[in-house]
């Protein structure tokens, strides 16, 4: 029994060492790094991935879809009062400009409607803003406007 024991161990050693030798080698050399690389790069973005889940789970606030809901809602009533009066149309327009300026902060996108600019200069950024808010994935207009049918 002592002899079939120390054969198992030699044979493993002599399997073994040869095939850590070769694993040792490869790592020193730096043949595993690109791979070794890319394992490290999955494990991170699957933790962010968790982490944002779990984040996501325990969100407070309004959801981001009742504040698109609410923009695509008053975008709509800001392209139909001009029958209304002034005060009634800046108030639309200051209502939907805090609103862009929620969800801007809810995407991390940069924006100037803090600012005390009026007139023409605030519709550009106003316009600037949807488009960002557009490339971000946010559906802000009419899905059949300017589509196939």
């Amino acid at each position: 029994m002592y002899q079939v024991i120390l054969g198992g161990i030699a044979v493993a050693v002599m399997v073994l060492a040869p095939i850590l030798a070769v694993v040792l080698y490869d790592l020193l050399v730096g043949r595993w790094d690109e791979r070794l690389s890319r394992w490290r790069d999955r494990r991170s973005s699957a933790a962010a991935h968790r982490q944002a889940v779990r984040e996501l789970r325990h969100q407070q606030g309004v959801p981001i879809e009742q504040l698109a809901a609410d923009l695509r809602r008053l975008r709509a009533i800001l392209g139909t009062d001009a029958h209304r009066s002034a005060a009634h149309q800046m108030g639309n327009r200051l209502a939907y400009d805090k609103l862009l300026m929620q969800v801007c902060g809810m995407l991390d996108i940069e924006h100037d409607l803090e600012g005390e600019s009026i007139g023409f200069e605030r519709d550009i950024e106003r316009f600037r803003v949807e488009a960002e808010l557009e490339r971000a994935g946010l559906i802000l207009s009419d899905r059949r406007y300017g589509q196939a049918a």
